[in-house]
């Protein structure tokens, strides 16, 4: 062959051959590596950094719900995810168009609202005009409570103006839900430290639905906080000073009567001054 006419193939396979190689290289391939290609659910060798990505998460906001004093048990954030996920959320107006009001009490009289009772080394519990208020004086470790004096209807809204005295800051004092009975009802207190805690009492066995939170809106003990209970078909909601504190549809008891409730702490008595209280009727 002509080395004019070499291709220029042949001519480096002879220029190899020249100096001793072989005319191609042994190791060349026909078709050039490549990397593998990736597999087709790559995500799963990235599951142990997401896992704990999401646990780093979790934590932070634990820590985030301690220092804001908001509920972490796993009832109370259920029972929330269930009002807030609703389908139709709950009538919990605090100011009602319809509503009508059936009763009002300023205690400047003998109530005939809530009961005046006495259990010696437990409560007093007692009208007093001449300071206007309806006064419960409770023994440490104690808890008493009066309903109202009248049918309430299914669906109604309670108000209810209080204080807790400045030398008691320990005890706490609220309204009642959906009262059964001794062994059947809810409660929703506010201590003297601007805490909140609602609790289930079902069959005689005592629950805790909101665990004691603090609340900016609360006012310490000495001065008036006003609480509203609002219940209805669709659920109860818990108002202090016009904020909403508590919200629920998840009920366990059916529609009962309502009333004032106190309790003091295992150190000291607690004394709480009703101011004044209204009972409105809501549309069924």
């Amino acid at each position: 062959m002509d080395h004019a006419t070499m291709t220029e193939d042949e001519e480096r396979a002879r220029k190899r051959v020249a100096i001793g190689l072989a005319p191609q290289r042994p190791t060349a391939k026909a078709v050039p590596l490549r990397p593998p290609p990736e597999p087709r659910h790559a995500f799963w060798r990235w599951w142990p950094v997401f896992l704990l990505m999401a646990m780093a998460g979790a934590t932070v906001l634990l820590i985030t719900a301690k220092v804001l004093h908001s509920p972490t048990q796993w009832t109370v954030v259920r029972q929330n995810l269930h009002t807030w996920f609703a389908s139709e959320p709950p009538n919990t107006s605090i100011n009602s168009q319809t509503e009508s009001l059936q009763l009002t009490d300023d205690f400047n009289n003998i109530s005939q609202l809530l009961a005046a009772q006495q259990q010696p080394d437990q409560w007093l519990m007692q009208t007093l005009p001449q300071a206007s208020v309806y006064r419960m004086i409770i023994s440490p470790s104690h808890v008493a409570w009066s309903t109202v004096g009248v049918q309430t209807p299914a669906s109604f809204k309670l108000e209810m103006a209080f204080a807790l005295s400045a030398e008691t800051p320990d005890g706490y004092g609220g309204v009642l839900g959906r009262y059964q009975n001794s062994d059947n009802f809810y409660f929703f207190v506010l201590d003297g430290q601007g805490r909140f805690q609602v609790q289930l009492r079902q069959a005689g066995i005592l629950s805790t639905l909101q665990p004691w939170t603090a609340l900016t809106q609360a006012k310490p003990a000495g001065q008036n906080n006003v609480m509203t209970l609002i219940d209805n078909t669709a659920g109860m909601s818990l108002y202090i000073n016009e904020k909403l504190a508590f919200e629920t549809r998840d009920l366990a008891l059916p529609p009962g009567q309502t009333g004032v409730v106190g309790g003091a702490s295992d150190q000291m008595p607690a004394q709480i001054d009703v101011d004044w209280l209204k009972l409105y009727r809501l549309p069924e």
